[in-house]
């Protein structure tokens, strides 16, 4: 009889055990989840937490937003395909979630299985690559490649940053106005009409407007402004110099209107800019660099640049690790005696190899590299929050022919000019986004879906405490 009711005893109190381990399980879970904004995101799909900013542009949007993922496991995503197809399903599920009224429809399309809707897409867009993300909206197509969505690095995948790719593609595609991209022109810089392999900038000019982004020409002497549209001024090649109004000009678009500014130079042409550059804290050298045979390309005469520094205009080209292929170029690097770092950042992007000599008007020097060849000074503005945000830029380039027709074909070259035009239109209003690592997830649970996980994590112990109690009460009859 005392074995019975000890057994008895040790029963119940397993039941409450269990009962009481349920009840904690609960109020920790409910802690854990209230610190995470009661976001709704488990397990697998935990990564894909939409950021604030990717909701702000959401909540923004005017016109109904269709994408377009057309996959195929070919040979050059085998290993990864499953990966992709499953990052990008559940990144778009976020999208599609975030929204009301069902603002954004995702498709997805197996180009092995249903070629004929392949071919509708590329009937409606034009000749599309497989394994991309075409989005649409406000009358406007942006085409990702897949590459996009993914960081990486000495060739294996570490990191997933598809809501970067997507938001900031939303971003620009809703914009009720295209960015508006002026080229000046009066002091004999290249055209945008023009077809000149050397001095021409027509290829640029179309691959801009496919950018969703206008290009224009502006004559400072007959304008006597930069019009209030203007997104970016670029000034490519000029050879006379800028008069004094000029410079005033290009002053208060930088220091009153945050204006950005783009300047590629060419040759050794005094254009009357170098006093104005040194406000800035840029350095301008007087003469030409030139390649060695270690350093050329395969153009004659070109510079090879592969050395790339930290900053949001080289992380593509340090990702993919290209090359920019320059002709003779000057240097460009910070003032050495700029010491006015509270008002600017300025940042040296690129340099030669060693081995790069020096041409001057009395003959070639052989004295060797690295040599600074594009710098950027950002402004400072401090706003009453006593924040620092960047604010006007000026980027100075020592060559122009990089974006000629003749080279702007080469795959690194084009990469730095729509790194170059992404940043100065776009700055860092994306950098509060988190790269996340495919290895990792994060926990986050909405109200609804705690309770929910909650109920089935309680059925189990709830159900073998109530056979615990049903088990003594019979007993004990």
């Amino acid at each position: 009889m005392a074995n019975f009711r000890t057994s008895n005893r040790i029963k119940i109190l397993c039941s409450l055990l269990i009962v009481s381990l349920t009840i904690a399980t609960y109020g920790l879970v409910n802690a854990l989840s209230s610190k995470y904004f009661y976001r709704k995101a488990f397990g697998e799909k935990s990564g894909f937490v939409l950021n604030d900013e990717s909701k702000k542009v959401l909540r923004n949007l005017k016109s109904d937003v269709e994408i377009f993922v057309p996959l195929e496991k070919n040979q050059e995503y085998a290993n990864i395909f499953d990966l992709v197809k499953n990052d990008i399903r559940h990144l778009m599920g976020e999208y599609v979630d975030s929204t009301n009224e069902n603002r954004i429809r995702v498709e997805f399309i197996n180009v092995i299985e249903n070629p004929k809707g392949y071919a509708n897409l590329c009937g409606r867009f034009g000749i599309l690559p497989t394994n991309c993300v075409i989005i649409a909206t406000n009358n406007r197509t942006k085409v990702l490649a897949i590459d996009e969505f993914y960081k990486t690095h000495r060739g294996s995948v570490i990191a997933f940053r598809g809501e970067q790719v997507v938001t900031s593609s939303l971003k620009e595609l809703s914009s009720t106005d295209n960015n508006v991209l002026y080229f000046l022109v009066g002091h004999g810089e290249y055209e945008l009409e023009s077809v000149s392999l050397s001095k021409g900038l027509s290829a640029l000019a179309h691959a801009a407007k496919q950018k969703n982004c206008e290009v224009r020409s502006l004559n400072l002497y007959d304008s006597k402004a930069i019009p209030q549209d203007a997104d970016l001024v670029v000034v490519v090649g000029a050879k006379n110099k800028f008069l004094g109004f000029e410079k005033e000009i290009l002053r208060n678009f930088v220091d009153d209107r945050d204006g950005k500014l783009v300047f590629a130079l060419d040759g050794n042409f005094d254009i009357g800019l170098k006093e104005f550059f040194d406000d800035y804290g840029i350095f301008v050298g007087d003469n030409m660099l030139i390649p060695t045979n270690e350093t050329a390309s395969s153009y004659l005469e070109d510079l090879v640049i592969k050395r790339f520094a930290c900053h949001g205009i080289n992380g593509k080209l340090i990702e993919f690790r290209v090359p920019v292929v320059f002709g003779a170029t000057h240097e460009v690097k910070q003032t050495p005696w700029f010491v006015d770092d509270e008002k600017f950042e300025i940042t040296e992007l690129m340099q030669t190899d060693d081995g790069v000599g020096e041409q001057r008007e009395t003959g070639n020097d052989n004295s060797t590299g690295p040599h600074i060849v594009a710098t950027i000074s950002e402004r400072k503005k401090f706003d009453t929050s006593e924040i620092t945000t960047k604010a006007g830029k000026i980027l100075v380039i020592g060559n122009a022919d990089f974006i000629a027709n003749g080279k702007f074909k080469i795959l690194g070259n084009r990469i730095f000019w729509f790194s170059i035009s992404d940043y100065m239109l776009y700055g860092n209003s994306l950098e509060n986004f988190e790269d996340v690592r495919i290895e990792k997830y994060r926990l986050a649970l909405s109200q609804k879906a705690f309770r929910q996980i909650m109920m089935r994590l309680a059925v189990l112990p709830m159900f073998f405490a109530l056979m615990g109690i049903i088990m003594a009460w019979r007993r004990r009859k």
